[in-house]
């Protein structure tokens, strides 16, 4: 299919190109990881111009989370919001049922990979994180209490999940406890009193960086705003307004919006900390609406070689990076391999080899199968 027609999408509810898109918000936050973590073990290389240059675009990839949260407020929100439509009712059991099938397996195979398992392999230590938060979903507060002397990334990078999982809960059990909430117009509220929420705490913390990064309240915002798009796509005109954008108006809007990244660390003013991230918001948002239904894009994710196919190993993918990040950082430093940009670079493909195949057969052995049952919750 050449594009989205407005009009095809409503016949179903698969968006082309949002696995591609998928991959690549997974890709940065790599890029980010692989340059940024343990980063004191290379050599003198790393003060060349180039490598500084490109240390300085990397070190955006955490963007990519952001992505991620506008992405899945987008797409869960539209299932929900046509759910209703279409039944006239939201199945919480059904929803929160296929949210633990998808999120629950590996999650749980990290955590108890980082608490059990890890202490006793070679290289292995024991962690000052919390189990009890990690297993209750909140491992962003663990990492805001116990982070700051812990270099264990694999266990802090479940904090964007725990993140979601409070979310979508907390959303549902407010439609549990109030009924009469189970209407599309309350999801409108709802959202824009959740960003209007975001943007005071972020006021107060301004100064605290590790506050507005992993705190719930700081982030929720882009969950919101995923979900303020569909609403907006369903209930408005942003779906046939976004297919008619020419190229020029993408193109304006990308540039816009890779500006508000490039400058998005530079001013400290508690204001700026504050709405710098709805604008960011926008921007993913206007990102994942032009790639469902733009017809005039530049480039579609899915066209892209292979990552229509790694969108849907994405989770494993972004979840199990860092653990091989750990283990190969430490053999490269023991075996002295960190003095040129070439030992870097096969630090890197390494890591991203290893990280790709465990994520395919993580899909295939633990997250495929499980997902089948996923038919049963509709």
């Amino acid at each position: 299919m050449e594009h989205n027609n407005p009009e095809q999408i409503k016949s179903h509810l698969h968006f082309e190109n949002l696995d591609g898109l998928r991959f690549f918000g997974a890709l940065a936050v790599f890029i980010f990881h692989i340059f940024t973590l343990n980063r004191e073990i290379w050599g003198d290389f790393t003060q060349g111009t180039i490598f500084k240059i490109t240390y300085k675009m990397a070190n955006k990839g955490h963007h990519g989370v952001g992505l991620f949260f506008v992405l899945s407020g987008f797409l869960i929100t539209y299932l929900l919001i046509n759910e209703l439509k279409k039944t006239g009712k939201i199945g919480i059991r059904n929803f929160l049922m296929r949210r633990i099938l998808r999120i629950w397996p590996v999650y749980y195979l990290l955590v108890i990979f980082g608490f059990a398992i890890f202490p006793q392999l070679p290289f292995g230590q024991e962690t000052s994180h919390s189990l009890w938060m990690h297993m209750l979903y909140l491992s962003n507060f663990s990492e805001l209490m116990y982070g700051v002397n812990e270099n264990l990334n694999f266990l802090t990078i479940s904090w964007s999940v725990s993140i979601e999982e409070q979310f979508y809960w907390t959303w549902m059990l407010l439609l549990a406890v109030a009924p009469m909430l189970r209407q599309q117009k309350f999801f409108h509220g709802y959202f824009i009193t959740l960003v209007i929420a975001s943007v005071i705490f972020r006021l107060f913390f301004a100064y605290d960086d590790r506050t507005i990064y992993f705190h719930s309240l700081s982030v929720v915002s882009d969950l919101a705003i995923g979900g303020l798009a569909a609403y907006y796509v369903i209930k408005g005109k942003l779906k046939e307004f976004i297919y008619r954008f020419s190229r020029f108006q993408i193109m304006l809007f990308y540039l816009v919006g890779i500006g508000f990244i490039a400058t998005s660390s530079v001013f400290e003013h508690p204001i700026w900390v504050a709405v710098t991230r709805i604008s960011t918001g926008i921007f993913f948002a206007f990102i994942i609406l032009e790639q469902a239904f733009s017809a005039n894009s530049f480039i579609k994710m899915d066209r892209l070689p292979y990552f229509k196919f790694s969108g849907k190993i994405t989770y494993g993918f972004y979840m199990y990076h860092s653990i091989f990040i750990y283990y190969f950082s430490i053999i490269w430093n023991n075996n002295g391999w960190t003095e040129s940009i070439f030992q870097f670079l096969s630090y890197a493909l390494c890591v991203f080899v290893c990280t790709y195949a465990l994520s395919i057969l993580s899909f295939k052995w633990i997250e495929e199968p499980l997902l089948r049952f996923k038919k049963y919750f509709r």
